[in-house]
């Protein structure tokens, strides 16, 4: 649905631009940055420096940008005649709202203290306030949608370059004998401004999301693009087999499928994702070799002997390892294609059986299935299923808007599938960046938490938003 009458008022052009890339800057803060300041149970001394000074500021943002973004609706009444979907979403993050409330009076209360629960609102606020930015954008009369989305592709672009320059540093100084992706995640350096970096599995989504950008686009007339496209993809594409997300390397070979499947010359087609893959394997297989040459110079600054070393180098592993030896039959099979994960699903199925129509809130299973978690060696346990989170967390009303958000852009979603190999360069794109974060949410909690896939999913469904 669409209203015809339209703002026209360059300020907000440029207010909405702010308050886009400060959504992009609050993401992964932690609430408690600044609830801590209010925790009158603990002796806290905030200490004045720049770190501080920038997650504070990045914690509050969300809230504030809300309140701006909620003025700006009301004062041009822009509110109604949206698109369906985007009220889908805002109605489920309201129910995540009130759900989060009454969770008060489950046993998650007792689990918890104030500050926690109201952090646990934090997720919310910020999902509401970069709705009601698409939402503003959406109405504002000279303003390209794409530029909301080139902005996401710059901060996408910096997360990939600095968190794999740290992970890669790391896989060499740290004298790393497994894979990158069995590298201990709470090592000293990695962090950022005081938070944990991002897991290789979200920074292989974000790589997928790049990778599809840039394999679809064409430079026929320049070679030295092409050439520098191609670059970039076995770049990109020997991370992938580098990270070895299990998602993200199936997501990669379905793509390749696809790019293949759509092409008017498919043997040329063929030819290029033969070289592609073969390339993106052996620069893999650099790199992860490497760590051997990294051990020679090591070995004139320590006090290691020549024979440790030889041992060590000997030792290196290229591929990620399953120790499951206490585990048999269906259990294997789970922990092997689900990383454990039906496990979780079935114990969130036995909270929601409690509480059906209410749930228990935003971020519930942070605290339901971490501070009564199911195994004491695991410490962090998100349901990693959207429709399960959506389901427990909101109840049953929740899941069904969430299914029917899916039903409603299905359009938008499965139109790829007709493999028409005339699709516009962005239609391409926002239906494959949306199939993707759609797989995603089998998964990982996805579009349901704020965070790059939902800030993604909004980009891709406005990225040709015809006004």
């Amino acid at each position: 649905m669409h209203n015809k009458k339209e703002i026209e008022n360059h300020y907000l052009n440029y207010v909405v631009l702010l308050l886009f890339i400060g959504i992009w800057g609050s993401l992964a803060s932690d609430p408690y940055d600044f609830l801590i300041l209010f925790d009158s149970a603990i002796e806290v001394e905030f200490e004045i420096n720049l770190v501080n000074i920038v997650n504070l500021i990045r914690a509050v943002f969300p809230s504030i940008c809300l309140i701006i973004c909620s003025i700006i609706i009301i004062k041009f009444k822009i509110f109604f005649k949206q698109d369906r979907f985007i009220y889908i979403l805002f109605i489920i993050q309201l129910f995540q709202l009130i759900s989060t409330f009454f969770s008060q009076n489950s046993f998650i209360n007792e689990i918890e203290s104030t500050l926690d629960h109201i952090g646990r609102y934090n997720w919310i606020i910020s999902s509401l306030a970069t709705i009601l930015i698409f939402m503003i954008a959406n109405k504002l009369k000279y303003f390209d949608m794409k530029k909301l989305f080139l902005i996401s592709i710059f901060f996408l672009t910096i997360i990939i370059i600095w968190f794999t320059f740290i992970s890669i540093k790391d896989f060499y100084t740290l004298n790393v004998k497994t894979s990158l992706y069995n590298l201990d995640v709470y090592r000293d350096s990695a962090y950022l401004l005081g938070h944990p970096m991002p897991r290789l599995t979200g920074l292989s989504r974000s790589i997928i999301f790049i990778y599809i950008l840039i394999l679809f686009l064409k430079f026929d007339e320049n070679k030295y693009l092409v050439l520098l496209k191609y670059l970039l993809l076995i770049i990109l594409g020997s991370l992938l087999f580098l990270y070895q997300s299990k998602f993200a390397l199936i997501t990669f070979l379905i793509i390749k499928i696809y790019y293949f499947l759509i092409s008017k010359k498919k043997f040329k087609a063929g030819i290029i994702i033969l070289f592609l893959v073969a390339s993106q394997i052996l620069m893999f297989l650099g790199i992860s070799n490497l760590r051997t040459i990294e051990t020679d110079i090591l070995k004139n600054n320590t006090n290691t002997t020549k024979t440790e070393i030889i041992k060590r180098d000997h030792n290196i592993k290229h591929f990620r390892t399953f120790y499951f030896t206490s585990k048999t039959g269906l259990d294997l099979a789970q922990q092997l294609f689900f990383s454990g994960r039906v496990t979780l699903w079935l114990k969130s199925f036995e909270l929601y059986i409690d509480r059906p129509i209410l749930g228990y809130g935003s971020m519930w299973d942070r605290i339901a299935l971490n501070k009564l978690r199911l195994d004491d060696s695991i410490s962090y346990n998100p349901v990693s299923n959207a429709f399960i989170y959506c389901l427990v967390s909101g109840g049953l009303f929740s899941l069904a808007l969430f299914i029917y958000f899916w039903i409603n852009i299905r359009n938008k979603v499965f139109n790829i599938y007709w493999l028409n190999v005339n699709h516009n360069y962005y239609v391409q794109l926002r239906s494959l960046l949306i199939a993707v974060i759609f797989l995603r949410c089998f998964i990982e909690n996805s579009i349901m938490i704020f965070g790059i896939d939902f800030i993604v999913l909004l980009n891709s469904l406005y990225l040709i938003k015809e006004k």
